[in-house]
């Protein structure tokens, strides 16, 4: 009876040490210059994801804030990061630099897809791309999609040539088209408004959020073409089973009040769902503008 009693404790135990061997943290990553607000933002989505991933053993969600692209790349190349929510120009480069694959498509606040705006000032004489040669545009980020690859590309494909963005707002050549990033997205109309730079770019979803007598300060010069609003990308490597778990969990949010309240929390975020036509489709307007222009993704 003592030999039967301690062969279960031994059993039980080796059961116990398996488990906590094989049950893992998930952690999901995103590129931002706030990380605490990024990660407030982003953990309840990552506990909720390791609770409905328990039986695929998963135990922990966790979220991991960096700087840059080229540090996203480190992170999902030595699987420190698991899955990365991005806009599609970052989600695009860094997949290009580690082969991670997107699956899905993230409605962030409400949107499913959304277009960059490059704006000026009412009284402004700029009425073309074209105009903006010797002036100074205002960028957001170098990870943002509406706030500086979309408005960028425009500008490449148009014949001009964009000088590196500097940090402080400087004489602009005639021949070239200077920029400056404004780091916080609400700086960029203010810079048009106060006259600091000649144009600035913004996501057009940034314009609802304009009090009416900005909006009165401001024209939109031009508009680029409309792209998805964020991709959920995973590593390479990632478990196959694993993948389809967070694919099917994501999906079915929005079905449940768990699931529901959770995205609310997640900047508003409205569904998950698969994108039109798949990757390849949905993202062929992307591709094609980092193709044809000379945005150098890795070296940021």
């Amino acid at each position: 009876m003592q030999r039967v009693r301690l062969s279960t404790i031994v059993i039980a135990s080796l059961l116990l040490c398996w488990q906590s061997v094989s049950a893992r943290t998930l952690t999901i990553g995103s590129i931002s210059k706030s990380p605490s607000e990024e990660i407030a933002a982003f953990f309840p989505l990552a506990e909720y994801l390791a609770r409905q991933l328990a039986g695929s053993g998963i135990d922990k969600g966790k979220v991991v804030v960096v700087n840059s692209i080229p540090e996203m790349v480190e992170q999902l190349k030595t699987g420190q990061i698991d899955i990365y929510m991005d806009s599609p120009f970052p989600s695009l480069a860094v997949s290009r630099l580690t082969d991670s694959k997107i699956i899905l498509r993230r409605w962030k606040g409400g949107k499913a897809e959304y277009r960059s705006l490059i704006i000026v000032r009412t009284d402004s004489p700029i009425r073309t791309l074209a105009d903006l040669r010797g002036k100074i545009i205002a960028f957001e980020d170098d990870y943002s999609t509406s706030g500086y690859f979309l408005p960028k590309s425009a500008l490449l494909r148009a014949g001009l040539k964009v000088r590196p963005c500097e940090e402080t707002v400087g004489a602009a050549p005639a021949d070239e088209v200077s920029c400056i990033f404004s780091r916080v997205q609400s700086n960029a109309k203010t810079w048009v408004i106060r006259g600091k730079v000649h144009a600035a770019a913004m996501g057009a979803h940034n314009l609802e959020g304009l009090l009416p007598k900005e909006q009165e300060q401001i024209r939109i010069m031009h508009e680029t073409v409309t792209v998805p609003r964020q991709v959920v990308s995973v590593r390479q490597g990632l478990d196959e089973a694993l993948t389809q778990r967070i694919r099917e969990t994501l999906i079915a949010m929005e079905h449940s009040e768990e699931g529901r309240a959770v995205l609310v929390k997640f900047e508003n975020t409205t569904r998950f769902d698969e994108l039109p036509g798949g990757p390849e489709q949905a993202l062929a307007p992307v591709r094609d503008l980092l193709k044809d222009s000379d945005i150098e993704i890795s070296r940021r």
